[in-house]
C-alpha cells in the first residue's frame, strides 16, 4: 500500500489546537469522567472498560463517554433532549463520536441529534472530533448519516485538512475517495499539502499527498505561498527535498534563489553517488538545511518602510497603523483615502453640531441664567431626545476624528513619517544620549513637497509629485 493513494501514513498526530496531541488539543474543559482508551486499530469499536461505579447513578455525559447505552436510553426516555449541549456547548453526539461509540451515534441520530452541530472550544462538528482522534469507523458512520466534511471548524480547518494535520492518512484517503478535493483550500487559503509541508516534521504526509496528485505549485490567495514556500519558512528539510523532487517550481523572479536551489540539488546528487546511505542521510539534511537558511535570508528582504502587521498577519507597504475603525491596515495604497475620510468625518460632525444648535434655537427656547446647566440639559432632553443623541454621538466621533486628523497632517506635512516610523524613532531617541529632531529624516522634503507627494497633487501640471511603488522599493 506504500505506493497507493490509500496507504497508511506513519507517525503520531501533530497538534495545532489548545494543547498537545490527543484529547487536550480539542476537548473542552469540565470533562465529565475519563475517556476509555481506544484500541490501536481505529476501525474497531473500543473495548468497554470496567468501572467500579454503578452506571445507574451516572449522568448522561458520563454514560455516553463510557458506553452505557441503557443508561442513556433511560435518561432520554425520561425527557432529556438529545440536542441539548452541556455547559461547554458540547452535545451528546460529540461525546459519542470522540469515544467511537457507534451504537450511541445511531441511537442519538434516531432521536433527532443534529449531525453537523457545532460545539466545543474550537467550534467543531462531531465529524471533526472523530477525525482528530483518528476513528476511521466513526468517520465512515457519520458520513453515511450525512455529515459534511467540507465544513470548517473554529480554526478554519476542514475535514481533509484535519486528517492530514493529525496524520490520519486512512481517514484522508477515505475523504478523498468520497469526493473531497486534494487541493481544496481551508478558510485561510491553504491546501492540505501546504499544511503538511509547514506543520508536520517528516516526509510521509507530504509524499502521501503528492502521490494523490496534490499540486506542488498551488498558491494560497492570502500570502501567495506555495507548498515549497511553506516548507522553507518552517525549516522542514524533508518536505523541501520531497517537493523539489516532485517538481515544485522555484520563483524565477529571484535568480539567486533559483541558482541556489539548483546548486543544492547538484551537491546532494553528488553526495548521494559517492557516499553510503547512512552517511548520506545526515549530510543530505545538513546541506539542505544550509540551503533552507540561505533561501530564507534571500526571500525575507522586505520593501522599504514596510512593516509586518500581526493583526492582519501580512506585510504592509509603508504601514502607518492598524485601524480598528476600518478593521484593517493603513498603508501606501489607502493612507490618502484614510486622511480624506477623517476630513469628511470632521466636517460631517461639524454640520451635525450646527444643525442641532439651529434646531434648539428655533424649537427649544432655553434660559440658562434661570434654569442653570442641569435645567438646560433637562429642557433639551424633553424637547427632542433624538437631536440630543445625535449631538452627543457627533461629539464622540468628532473628538477622536479631529485629533487623529491633526496628528496625521502633522506627521505627513512636517515630518514626512508614518505613525509606525515616528513611534520607532521616538523609542530609539529615548535610548540615545544625544537628542535629535524627528524632522531630520530622509523622507522629509518640506511641507509643500510632502503634501504634494502624499496626495499625488498635480494641479493641472503645476506640481510634479514623486511616484514610488512602496511594495517593490526595497532596502
Amino acid at each position: 500500500m506504500g505506493d497507493s493513494c490509500h496507504g497508511h501514513g506513519g507517525g503520531h498526530s501533530h497538534s495545532h489546537g489548545h494543547g498537545g496531541p490527543g484529547f487536550g488539543g480539542f476537548m473542552p474543559g469540565g470533562f465529565h469522567g475519563q475517556l476509555v482508551p481506544g484500541p490501536l486499530d481505529p476501525t474497531q469499536q473500543p473495548r468497554k472498560a470496567s468501572h467500579p461505579e454503578d452506571s445507574s447513578s451516572w449522568d448522561i455525559i458520563k454514560a455516553t463517554q463510557f458506553g452505557a447505552l441503557e443508561r442513556c436510553k433511560e435518561l432520554i426516555e425520561a425527557g432529556y433532549d438529545v440536542r441539548q449541549p452541556d455547559k461547554e456547548n458540547v452535545t451528546l453526539l460529540h461525546w459519542a463520536a470522540i469515544n467511537n461509540r457507534a451504537d450511541m451515534v445511531k441511537y442519538y441520530i434516531s432521536k433527532g441529534a443534529v449531525i453537523d452541530q457545532l460545539g466545543g472550544d474550537l467550534n467543531s462538528t462531531p465529524l471533526h472530533w472523530a477525525i482528530r482522534q483518528g476513528h476511521l469507523s466513526m468517520v465512515i458512520q457519520l458520513m453515511r448519516y450525512g455529515a459534511d466534511p467540507s465544513l470548517a471548524d473554529g480554526e478554519g480547518y476542514r475535514g481533509l485538512h484535519l486528517a492530514v494535520l493529525f496524520q490520519h492518512m486512512p481517514i484522508a484517503a477515505y475523504l478523498m475517495a468520497k469526493g473531497q478535493e486534494v487541493d481544496s483550500p481551508d478558510i485561510n487559503g491553504q491546501t492540505p499539502l501546504m499544511l503538511a509541508a509547514q506543520k508536520i516534521i517528516g516526509p510521509e504526509p507530504t509524499n502521501f499527498l503528492i502521490k494523490c496528485n496534490a499540486s506542488v505549485n498551488a498558491v494560497d490567495k492570502m500570502n501567495r505561498n506555495s507548498p515549497l514556500h511553506c516548507a522553507v519558512l518552517a525549516g522542514n528539510v524533508d518536505s523541501v527535498h520531497v517537493l523539489l523532487e516532485a517538481g515544485a517550481s522555484v520563483d524565477l523572479e529571484n535568480a539567486n534563489v533559483f541558482l541556489l536551489c539548483v546548486f543544492s540539488l547538484v551537491v546532494v546528487g553528488a553526495i548521494g553517488s559517492i557516499l553510503d546511505m547512512k552517511t548520506e542521510s545526515w549530510l543530505l539534511k545538513g546541506v539542505l538545511l544550509v540551503c533552507v537558511i540561505a533561501v530564507i535570508n534571500l526571500t525575507s528582504r522586505k520593501p522599504m518602510r514596510a512593516n509586518h502587521c500581526f493583526s492582519c498577519n501580512a506585510c504592509v507597504a509603508k504601514q502607518d497603523h492598524h485601524s480598528i475603525w476600518i478593521n484593517g491596515c493603513i498603508g501606501a495604497r489607502n493612507h490618502p483615502y484614510f486622511v480624506l475620510f477623517l476630513v469628511a468625518l470632521s466636517f460631517l460632525c461639524m454640520w451635525m453640531f450646527y444643525g442641532s444648535i439651529m434646531y434648539w434655537s428655533k424649537h427649544c427656547p432655553l434660559h440658562y441664567t434661570e434654569e442653570g446647566v442641569w435645567g438646560a440639559v433637562t429642557a433639551l432632553t424633553s424637547c427632542s431626545p433624538w437631536v440630543l443623541y445625535i449631538f452627543c454621538f457627533a461629539f464622540l466621533n468628532a473628538s477622536w476624528a479631529f485629533i487623529l486628523l491633526l496628528v496625521q497632517l502633522y506627521q505627513i506635512a512636517f515630518l514626512g513619517l508614518t505613525t509606525a516610523e515616528r513611534a520607532n524613532l521616538m523609542h530609539r531617541q529615548r535610548k540615545l544620549p544625544q537628542a535629535f529632531s524627528l524632522r531630520q529624516n530622509p523622507f522629509n522634503l518640506g511641507v509643500v513637497r510632502n503634501l504634494v507627494n502624499f496626495f499625488q497633487w498635480r494641479c493641472c501640471g503645476l506640481c510634479k509629485p514623486v511616484v514610488l511603488d512602496w511594495t517593490q522599493h526595497e532596502i
